[in-house]
C-alpha cells in the first residue's frame, strides 16, 4: 500500500492551526516560547508579544503555576481528576471553561519544558449546571412529602390512629427505614448542588482534634456494637488543632466510618487513627474489612459510583458520599485518598492543615477565573 505524503506547504504551524484548542510551548521557567493562532485570539495577544511572558501572567491562569510545578517534579504528563485540571476564564463578559492538559518536553533526554493544550468545555459545564440546578430543585420538591410520611408513620408507630400488630409494626419499621435513607439522599444531593454552584462555604476555625472525631465516631458506635465490630480511637496526646470547618469535618469522618462498617463482618475492627506529619494532621479509617478491587479504586471519589462486592451490608445510597467528602476536603486544602486489598481491608486518609490563624475558605467550584 503507498503512503500518501503531506503537502509541502504543511509543518508545524499549519496544522496548530487547525486546532480548535489552545496551545503553549513553555520552557522549564514557564516561559512562553511559542503559541498557536487560537491562543493568540483567545488571549489577545501575538508571537512577539508573548514570548518570554510567565504562561499563568498571560493567561491569567494561575493555576497553572501549580500544574506545570507538578509536571515538572514528576516529569510525566498532568495526571489529575477532570475537576482538578478544569479551569474558567472570564472573557469580555463571557464566562469559558477549559480543561488543561499539560505535557513535558524532553531535549537530549533532559526536561526542557512543556506543551500546554487548552480545551474548550464551556457546553459540557452548561450541561452540568443545568443537571446540577434540576437535582436541587428534584430534592427540594422531596422534602415535603417525605416530611409528612415520616410523621405519618411515627403517629402510627406510637398509636396515635390504633392498635398495631406485630406484623404492622415490622411494616412501619421497614417504612420508617426507607424514609431515613431517603431523606440522607437528599440531604447528599443538596449539598452535592450546593458544593457545585460554589455557594456553600467552609468556616476553618481551630478545631480540637479529639472532639472531632469523638463527635463523629460516638453515634455510631452503639450500631457497630451491635453489628459485632470494634471501632478503635487512636491518637496521640497533645495534637496541635486543626484549620477545620467542625460540623464539615465531622460529617466526612462519620461518612467514612459508616461506609467501613457497610463492608466489615461481625468480629472485625474500625479504627480511627490520627498522625501529625509537619503541617498537616493525616486522618484515616482503617478496616478489617472485604477491600475494594483494585479497578475501581481510582474511580471511587466520582460522583454517583458505587462499588459493589461479597462483602457489602445493606443497600448504602448512591454513591455521592465520598464525592462530597472529596469537595469538603479540598475545600481545606487538603487531599485524600484510598488503600485497598481485597479480603485485607481498606484504610482511607485525608490530610488536613494545622491551625495557625483565621481564615474563611470559600468552598471552589473545580474551576478558577481568570483575568
Amino acid at each position: 500500500m503507498k503512503l500518501s505524503k503531506l503537502p509541502e506547504p504543511v509543518n508545524l504551524d499549519t496544522v496548530a492551526k487547525s486546532l480548535n484548542d489552545a496551545v503553549f510551548m513553555v520552557d522549564h521557567e514557564m516561559n512562553v516560547v511559542w503559541l498557536n493562532q487560537m491562543a493568540e485570539e483567545f488571549f489577545h495577544t501575538s508571537f512577539e508579544k508573548s514570548q518570554g511572558k510567565n504562561i499563568a501572567e498571560l493567561t491569567a491562569i494561575t493555576k497553572l503555576e501549580g500544574l506545570l510545578n507538578d509536571v515538572f517534579e514528576q516529569q510525566t504528563p498532568l495526571k489529575c481528576s477532570y475537576e482538578e485540571a478544569s479551569v474558567k476564564v472570564k472573557r469580555l463578559d463571557e464566562r469559558y471553561f477549559f480543561k488543561i492538559a499539560i505535557n513535558p518536553v524532553f531535549h537530549e533526554g533532559k526536561l526542557w519544558g512543556a506543551l500546554v493544550q487548552l480545551t474548550d468545555v464551556t457546553r459540557f459545564h452548561e450541561m452540568e449546571k443545568i443537571k446540577t440546578d434540576f437535582v436541587s430543585i428534584v430534592s427540594h420538591e422531596f422534602r415535603t412529602p417525605l416530611t409528612t410520611i415520616t410523621v405519618g408513620v411515627e403517629m402510627l408507630k406510637e398509636g396515635m390512629l390504633g392498635d398495631l400488630t406485630p406484623r404492622g409494626k415490622e411494616v412501619l419499621d421497614a417504612i420508617g427505614a426507607d424514609c431515613d435513607r431517603l431523606s440522607r439522599l437528599i440531604d447528599n444531593l443538596m449539598e452535592l448542588s450546593r458544593i457545585e454552584s460554589g455557594t456553600i462555604y467552609v468556616e476553618a476555625e481551630p478545631t480540637d482534634v479529639s472532639d472531632l472525631v469523638q463527635e463523629a465516631v460516638r453515634p455510631l458506635k452503639i450500631q457497630a456494637e451491635k453489628q459485632g465490630i470494634e471501632v478503635i480511637t487512636d491518637l496521640p496526646p497533645e495534637l496541635p488543632p486543626v484549620a477545620a470547618d467542625f460540623n464539615k469535618s465531622v460529617w466526612v469522618l462519620a461518612n467514612l466510618v459508616g461506609n467501613a462498617m457497610r463492608y466489615t463482618d461481625s468480629g472485625g475492627t474500625i479504627t480511627v487513627r490520627v498522625r501529625q506529619r509537619g503541617k498537616r494532621l493525616f486522618f484515616s479509617v482503617q478496616d478489617t474489612g472485604s477491600g475494594i478491587p483494585k479497578e475501581h479504586q481510582d474511580k471511587i471519589f466520582r460522583k454517583y459510583v458505587q462499588v459493589s462486592g461479597e462483602g457489602r451490608k445493606g443497600s448504602g445510597g448512591v454513591g455521592l458520599g465520598l464525592a462530597i467528602a472529596k469537595d469538603i476536603v479540598m475545600a481545606h486544602g487538603g487531599e485524600i485518598w484510598v488503600d485497598s486489598e481485597v479480603g485485607k481491608g481498606t484504610t482511607f486518609t485525608f490530610t488536613f492543615p494545622v491551625y495557625q490563624g483565621n481564615e474563611s475558605v470559600k468552598l471552589p467550584d473545580a474551576d478558577q477565573e481568570g483575568g
